[in-house]
């Protein structure tokens, strides 16, 4: 999946000096307003004479944001970056991925990275940034060539980090660089599911492979099988779920449950492992991709392992909807009428509207459990795409208060959420005259805001509740450390929130 081994090798005090053949790169982070005689004591003493040498003949400039690079010796390469006036954790992700990319090679590099004394915070931000940048360029995706599949060895390419600090720093230097680790690797998780063949990770693979994952990192499962369901009269699910190719689809419940929790969390995600639009077929080049719309079920699944792995003071349980929606004579139908876990009528109108039907029920699930906060994640609309593109996610809640922390999360993490209404009057286009309320509307609107609403009236009374739908989950683009799509959107993001919402 990912390289399993950690990026982080050395930790070296300032007091000193680094063998050159220690590592293949140096990368010196400078702040904003460093001349020469500063960066020359960031120096290590066996680079700085042809380091200085070479910027005088380039003439460089010391300018907000400057990155320059160079080979010192035939198998050593000088970085420095000058840090910009202000910046935040999106642009200083942004600019580790400018600096570590060109150094990432064919063949295995350690990169010693000088950060010199800043701000508390500040440090820690880049420490940060180069670690998850780094994790994020170790990846690799799934492959079924005949290569993989003969299991020829690849060279290894993957990069490794040293940092170097003054000795009071290294303690919480380390401890920073750790947990940016971990969660980055889960980040890594959430690209590589969304990356499996629909016909490799199908609902029956997807629902052992989450089981045997929250099994070894001491969750509890629990599955609500079909014929569950049914007992619950979860018929949003079924509706959608009854056209799959396999009687394995489900709702996976994890269990994160420590002793001494302060709060109670609830996270769901929409797990559609291939999907074809049902009765209401999408074309090809919009069907292309359907692989990745249970991304959203993903995040969840990687939040609950990391939950468990960082011990996490809190409560947490992930509701995983997973099943795939496909046509075929059982494939429910555009004028059907369903009736959901919490009881409301749905008159359907576009089976390609199938994630706001299994997510309506799964927020039923998880609500009735009366938790703080409820976090659903889905690749739900493309018209957040259209309103947003990708370099965004779309957040919306039932809660002003925390619309205001979607944003603030967003910004503090690095992975960027703009918040949305969800006043009442959206959701009289959803009134229905034979039913209690419609799935969509046939055309036109701002189904982003309009399905965020519909999902909505699915929350038990007095739950706090936020939807975010992944809009930056394929980015057409690099985005932040992220070198190329899928981003795996959404780990970053909802640890800070759930740190920001105690």
């Amino acid at each position: 999946m990912q390289n399993s081994s950690s990026v982080l090798k050395n930790w070296y005090s300032e007091k000193n000096p680094i063998n050159l053949n220690a590592y293949q790169a140096l990368v010196v982070i400078a702040p904003y307003g460093t001349k020469t005689e500063e960066l020359k004591k960031l120096l290590e003493p066996a680079v700085s004479t042809k380091v200085l040498q070479f910027l005088k003949r380039r003439k460089f400039k010391f300018k907000a944001s400057q990155h320059i690079s160079f080979d010192i010796s035939s198998k050593h390469k000088f970085s420095c970056l000058i840090l910009p006036k202000k910046f935040n954790t999106f642009s200083s992700l942004e600019l580790a991925r400018e600096v570590l990319s060109p150094l990432k090679t064919d063949h295995p590099s350690t990169v010693v990275i000088r950060i010199p004394a800043l701000l508390p915070e500040n440090e820690n931000q880049w420490i940060d940034s180069f670690v998850s940048t780094a994790v994020a360029l170790n990846y690799e995706p799934p492959k079924y060539s005949l290569q993989a599949a003969l299991k020829k060895p690849k060279k290894d390419s993957s990069l490794s980090l040293s940092f170097k600090f003054s000795h009071s720093r290294l303690s919480n230097a380390q401890k920073v660089a750790m947990l940016s680790e971990a969660s980055a690797l889960k980040t890594n998780l959430v690209r590589h599911l969304t990356q499996r063949a629909g016909n490799d990770l199908t609902p029956l693979v997807y629902v052992k492979t989450a089981s045997e994952m929250a099994k070894n990192a001491g969750l509890k499962t629990e599955f609500f099988s079909i014929s569950d369901l049914l007992k619950l009269k979860a018929g949003a699910f079924i509706a959608v779920a009854k056209g799959a190719s396999e009687n394995s689809s489900g709702i996976l419940k994890l269990s994160y449950h420590p002793n001494k929790a302060k709060r109670k969390i609830a996270l769901v995600g929409k797990g559609i492992t291939f999907d074809t639009g049902g009765n209401n077929l999408k074309t090809g080049s919009h069907m292309f991709g359907m692989n990745n719309d249970m991304a959203g079920s993903a995040v969840v699944l990687a939040l609950c392992l990391l939950a468990a792995e960082e011990k996490w003071p809190i409560q947490l349980t992930g509701y995983m909807a997973i099943t795939e929606n496909v046509l075929s004579e059982k494939s429910y139908r555009p004028n059907d009428v369903i009736t959901s876990l919490k009881g409301k009528t749905i008159e359907v109108i576009d089976t390609d509207a199938e994630g706001r039907m299994i997510l309506a029920d799964t927020l039923t699930l998880a609500s009735r459990e009366k938790p703080d906060l409820v976090i659903d994640f889905a690749t739900l609309t493309g018209s957040v795409i259209r309103a947003l593109g990708t370099q965004y996610s779309g957040g919306y809640s039932n809660r002003k208060y925390l619309l205001s922390l979607i944003r603030k999360a967003g910004v503090l993490s690095g992975e960027r959420v703009w918040s949305f209404p969800n006043d009442k009057d959206y959701g009289r286009c959803l009134k229905s005259e034979i039913a209690d309320i419609k799935q969509c509307r046939l055309t036109g609107g701002v189904d982003h805001i309009e399905a965020a609403y519909f999902l909505s009236q699915f929350i038990e009374k007095g739950v706090d509740w936020v939807h975010i739908d992944l809009g930056a989950m394929e980015p057409e683009e690099p985005l932040a450390h992220i070198p190329k799509k899928p981003s795996g959107f959404g780990v970053r993001f909802a640890k800070k929130l759930i740190e920001l919402s105690k």
